[in-house]
């Protein structure tokens, strides 16, 4: 049953000015409720294609980030192991001022034991 027969009532035969106005707002209502339901749709998908944009922005920020950080990880790696090697030559280097050099006895001077 449409609207305007849910309106109209048992009565369909009986037509007159009070039951032409009362279709009018009905008609009016269905059509006003049409606009709005047609315009919610084309912002629902306007919304819906800014949000495939912006997903698409974010995918992309990311694949341009991670290849900065990739390349900073590269040049830190290779910083770090620059420094690793000069902080082995200078132990390398202090090693032998720390540790006393070990004393032997000439064996001229060993005293006999006995």
């Amino acid at each position: 049953m449409c609207e305007l027969e849910k309106f109209r009532g048992p009565d369909k035969k009986k037509i007159n000015i009070k039951g032409i106005g009362q279709d009018i707002k009905v008609l009016e209502e269905i059509v006003v409720e049409a606009a709005k339901k047609k315009e919610l749709e084309e912002r629902v998908k306007a919304l819906e294609e800014e949000k495939a944009r912006l997903l698409a922005d974010i995918a992309k920020i990311r694949e341009i980030w991670l290849r900065i950080i990739g390349s900073y990880t590269s040049i830190l790696d290779a910083e770090i192991a620059k420094l690793e090697e000069e902080k082995k030559a200078l132990e390398e280097k202090a090693a032998p001022a720390e540790a006393p050099a070990p004393t032997e006895e000439k064996p001229s001077e060993q005293k006999p034991s006995g």
